[in-house]
């Protein structure tokens, strides 16, 4: 697996860190970036899909 080095303003990294822990929904950091990163290109295919902009294919 890559390891990738992201800079995220102190407010947002704090809101994801109220979603990350026993608590949370997210076991830690990575999985809740690995989660968004996920639901925001199947978004993003979605709408390309809408608007005939995806391969019939897909690029999953």
């Amino acid at each position: 697996m890559a390891k990738v080095s992201v800079e995220i303003p102190d407010e947002l990294l704090a809101d994801l860190d109220e979603h990350v822990g026993d608590d949370g929904k997210f076991v830690n950091r990575s999985d809740a970036i690995r989660a968004s990163i996920r639901k925001t290109l199947d978004t993003l295919d979605e709408i390309d899909q809408r608007h005939g902009r995806l391969d019939e294919g897909g690029d999953e």
